[in-house]
């Protein structure tokens, strides 16, 4: 087996010792691995991992010899007692966009896709640049911010949680509940956190139950109104158990991904002055940062696949039932693809190369929307705020995971 000895994703156990593998060491570590060992076993996470562009590009398009089964598939196998939690409470996924394969995944997405779509996002945009100015207007005349906690974290959830039809006395509790998926599927989960993340998941998927039920007996203008009334009574278009389910999973992957992408590339912007500069000359330069964050530091770091059957890769026979990591970590950062990959640079002319939202037949659906909503936020701040700057010291501080860059915090002075 092709163990690599500088894995960078060494977590030291759930809990304990976490290194983060988006740290500045991290990018040294793949950059040599994608020169030296492009595919290897990593002992520490029990995935394989592939750190070059092409071989990601090429398994998010492979549909038959990958699978996405394993996407949302918790990284610390569940605990007796957080699994009767959930038993007890109803808590019954029957998969995401993101972890569906073939036939269910396209009749899914068939459906989804006519109400998240590009057209319909675009009305949304007069709400989006109405909620970003109140936001600003909160904040204005004040210094020293946290632009996490005081803007990045409630801006997305309130764009989806409008196109849900989630009454704005709800968002904070809706918003916690979903946050606990990170938690669970994503991190090296305690058995504490395991039990709190199962009774979050229960209250949260039983909200999701009611509104499906409110829907089906008062229909609105909202997400699950809509997919109801194409399913029309017709299992074999969808039934009420995916509906609940896709309630529940876009009340989470609406918002939460663009909450951290906001944060990690106003860090990205502030830690590189020059280009902030640039941004606050030149507004129309915001669609491009969007796209040069998320390559240089994407919200989504690694996906998952499992090999359904034996595969060679670079020379490296990766054995059929095998998981794999695909790092948009490194592939964001390939030399192949992108010139100077360390450099920050929202002027760069292939930046929406990166593959931070994936690609294939299970790319975001939701990605237009947040790039509208990013390309907004960095127009409008850059023409509010263009003396904002990073408080000292820097320390950025993540959730434990290897597959999301999830900040903690984003201090910064606005004037």
């Amino acid at each position: 087996m092709n163990t690599s000895t500088g894995c960078p994703f060494h977590t030291g156990g759930p809990g304990i010792g976490f290194k983060p593998y988006y740290g500045p060491e991290l990018h040294a570590a793949l950059e040599a691995l994608r020169r030296d060992e492009p595919v290897f076993w990593c002992e520490e996470i029990g995935y394989w991992v592939l750190t070059r562009h092409e071989d990601v590009h090429a398994v998010l398009h492979d549909g038959v010899r990958f699978s996405s089964q394993n996407t949302t598939r918790p990284v610390t196998p569940m605990h007796a007692d957080a699994q009767k939690i959930l038993q007890d409470g109803g808590y019954a996924p029957t998969g995401s966009h993101s972890s569906l394969d073939g036939e269910t995944h396209r009749r899914i997405r068939g459906v989804t896709q006519q109400v998240l779509n590009l057209r319909e996002f675009i009305q949304l945009e007069p709400h989006i640049r109405r909620l970003v100015a109140e936001a600003l207007d909160r904040i204005d005349g004040q210094t020293d911010v946290d632009l996490l906690r005081d803007f990045n974290y409630e801006l997305p959830a309130m764009v989806v949680f409008k196109l849900l039809g989630i009454p704005d006395s709800d968002i904070p509790d809706v918003k916690k509940w979903a946050g606990t998926r990170s938690v669970i599927d994503f991190s090296p989960a305690t058995y504490e956190q395991q039990i709190e993340g199962a009774r979050n998941l229960v209250a949260y998927w039983q909200y999701c139950r009611r509104m499906v039920e409110d829907r089906l007996r008062q229909p609105r203008d909202d997400f699950t109104s809509r997919i109801l009334a194409i399913r029309n009574g017709d299992d074999r278009v969808m039934t009420l158990a995916e509906a609940t389910n896709h309630t529940f999973g876009v009340a989470f992957a609406g918002h939460e991904t663009t909450t951290n992408q906001l944060t990690n590339t106003f860090r990205s912007l502030l830690q590189h002055p020059d280009q902030w500069q640039r941004l606050c000359a030149e507004p129309s330069l915001g669609a491009n940062t969007v796209e040069e964050g998320m390559r240089f530091a994407g919200a989504v770091i690694g996906w998952r696949r499992v090999a359904l059957q034996e595969v060679n890769i670079r020379g490296v026979t990766i054995p059929e039932g095998s998981p794999i990591v695909l790092s948009f970590a490194s592939a964001n950062r390939d030399e192949a693809v992108f010139e100077h990959p360390h450099q920050f640079d929202i002027g760069r002319a292939n930046a929406r190369r990166q593959l931070t939202f994936g690609n294939g037949v299970h790319f975001c659906l939701g990605a237009p929307l947040a790039r509208l909503e990013m390309k907004i936020v960095f127009e409008e701040f850059s023409k509010r705020f263009p003396k904002m700057r990073l408080r000292e010291p820097d320390e950025a501080r993540h959730m434990h995971t290897f597959v999301f860059r999830a900040p903690e915090a984003l201090p910064v002075e606005l004037q």
